[in-house]
């Protein structure tokens, strides 16, 4: 077998001609060249007659190939052969006449026609090699640290707003009886939502520490605007081993906490009950903020079990924050939309999650059953006790919610 004999043939107009393809489209090749070579730096020094050369690898390797469409139809060939070259992204097959299949991508190419030679257009083409390479890494988005980032300016954003609109300088014990009671409220419902739900031990002698301190300084405090809202925040933020182990139930704590009753507004008959009244709406609604915000922070951690709980956890987030931002001044109003669009960006975010669907049975059967039926196994089953209120797991019948797709 001579060396034209070994090359690879093509189909081109039903007759079998030496030739390429590129992603499948054919062409005639009438010369080829190959580059490559060896990526050098070349280091000469004072004195010294031997040069040193540094080696860093191999070049890409290209090549370069002076081919052609002819016939009647060249014109059609012509135009597939452009597409497959510019028109699709990423490295194609290359079937070389000389150097056989490689995976390989158009860096230049050029067309030339003539009205002499008619019927034929000849193309130079320079192809680079694209060996399959490790995956390049691609960036991921951590959608709970960029939550957690917009919470952080939130907060910062909502304390100095309360900095800005808190005046408690000159104002008699009485002025601030109902910023008092509003932040006493507030801590009382430290201990009442979150307590039951923290079991680290810890944690939960500081939480009590914490509430019972600040219900002593309650009077000093309600006169030092810069610090009221951090103490506060803080008594959230440190139940760490609560969030990481339950983040659902401390979302569903501060859901509570966010709808106390912080004492009633203040009738404004005097100056200094006006200022009063001031100072308990500005307190009142950074103590909601800061609940708010810190219910945003835990909305991307927490395990939904399906799509419809994590939507119905995310707007009632969103409510939360959007009623925040429509009271806020320009200070934290910012701060507070944009971490509303975060939160509405990470959740659900990209997690596949089930759908909540009805099924019904008509007649009476145990839960392990049902489960088995529905998911193929019974690791569910509590999932359908919880969810449907189940009474007597031996006797489940009727409109049942359970998760679908899982």
């Amino acid at each position: 077998m001579t060396w034209r004999e070994d090359l690879r043939r093509v189909n081109v107009g039903g007759r079998q001609l030496i030739g390429a393809s590129f992603r499948g489209v054919a062409f005639l090749v009438d010369s080829a060249e190959r580059g490559g070579g060896r990526r050098t730096v070349v280091h000469e020094f004072p004195l010294r007659d031997d040069p040193f050369v540094e080696d860093l690898g191999r070049r890409a390797r290209t090549f370069r190939v002076e081919g052609y469409v002819i016939g009647d139809d060249y014109l059609s060939q012509r135009d597939a052969l452009l597409t497959a070259l510019e028109d699709v992204a990423g490295p194609g097959e290359l079937v070389h006449p000389y150097h056989g299949v490689r995976r390989a991508v158009c860096v230049t190419v050029s067309v030339r026609e003539t009205r002499a030679d008619g019927g034929i257009a000849v193309f130079a083409i320079e192809f680079a090699e694209t060996p399959t390479q490790a995956p390049v890494p691609v960036e991921v988005v951590d959608s709970a640290e960029q939550v957690s980032d917009s919470a952080d300016a939130a907060a910062t954003a909502t304390e100095a707003e309360l900095v800005e609109q808190y005046d408690a300088e000159g104002l008699p014990a009485f002025g601030l009886a109902s910023a008092e009671t509003a932040f006493t409220s507030a801590v009382a419902d430290l201990s009442a939502k979150l307590a039951p739900i923290v079991t680290a031990t810890q944690e939960l002698a500081t939480l009590t520490g914490q509430v019972a301190l600040f219900t002593v300084e309650a009077s000093s405090l309600v006169r030092e605007p810069g610090a009221i809202l951090g103490e506060f925040r803080s008594a959230i933020a440190g139940l760490v081993e609560t969030a990481a182990a339950a983040p659902g139930a401390l979302m569903g704590a501060l859901f509570a906490m966010y709808l106390t009753d912080l004492g009633s507004p203040v009738v404004a008959t005097t100056t200094t009950r006006e200022r009063e009244l001031a100072n308990q709406l500005a307190l009142t609604g950074g103590l909601r903020r800061v609940i708010a915000i810190e219910a945003a922070r835990l909305s991307p951690l927490v395990p939904y079990t399906s799509i419809d709980e994590a939507t119905a956890a995310r707007d009632q987030v969103a409510a939360m924050l959007d009623e925040q931002a429509g009271l806020a001044g320009d200070t934290a109003y910012p701060a507070l939309v944009n971490l509303r669009s975060e939160v509405l960006r990470a959740v659900p975010g990209g997690t596949a999650f089930a759908r909540v669907v009805t099924v019904t049975r008509s007649v009476a059967i145990p839960s392990l059953l049902l489960a088995y039926q529905l998911y193929g196994s019974v690791e569910l089953e509590p999932d359908i006790i919880e969810r449907n209120g189940i009474r007597h797991p031996g006797f489940v019948a009727g409109d049942l919610r359970v998760l679908g797709d899982v």
